[in-house]
């Protein structure tokens, strides 16, 4: 079966042209979503991908209206691949894994993908090395800061001697209740 995904980013914008242009193409079932596309609960987008089967084509007027990113792409046609799916994009005649060069073409993206990742673990080992080297302390600061001490105080005064509710009081307080006792517990553990 020939499927086709459209999508606009905002309610002005209109799947009309997508869609036609589609149609014309052999599509059979066309998917759609209006969301931004660095969404990733699209829901036309799931529905399609949980009804393809082996065999089909999903086609797309041009590939930022499926992929997110660079690695969104791959992580997708990876996906296709391992349905038996191929892929397509009108505008971008390139990107066909029908055809040999379209494979080839993918290939290459997914391996400046992976180089790209490489890439980031590598200087961020680096990063992370160094600053052990220089007695940085890394992670999330332990404890609560001096400014949510203050506001756990201050929602306390308000409940304690205001006779507030503790979740209006830490509402005052610019605090969640969570946090209050959190605050609270660490610093019984300290006392």
């Amino acid at each position: 079966m020939i499927v086709g995904y459209a999508r606009v980013s905002t309610k002005d914008q209109k799947l009309k042209v997508q869609v036609d242009l589609l149609k014309e193409a052999g599509c059979e079932r066309i998917y759609s979503d209006v969301a931004s596309g660095v969404r990733q609960d699209r829901s036309g987008l799931n529905e399609m991908i949980g009804q393809l089967r082996k065999g089909d084509t999903v086609i797309t007027y041009k590939n930022d209206r499926i992929f997110r990113s660079l690695k969104n792409m791959i992580d997708l046609i990876d996906l296709f691949n391992e349905k038996g799916v191929h892929f397509k994009s009108l505008s971008e005649p390139e990107f066909d894994t029908t055809s040999a060069n379209g494979k080839f073409l993918l290939q290459i993206f997914a391996a400046v993908a992976e180089f790209e990742r490489n890439l980031i673990r590598e200087r961020t080992k680096t990063g992370l090395d160094s600053a052990r080297k220089r007695n940085k302390l890394l992670g999330r600061p332990k404890g609560a800061s001096e400014a949510t001490k203050e506001k756990y105080q201050f929602a306390k005064h308000l409940y304690e001697n205001k006779s507030i509710p503790i979740q209006e009081a830490c509402k005052k307080a610019g605090i969640s209740k969570s946090t209050f006792y959190r605050v609270e517990q660490s610093l019984k553990t300290l006392g």
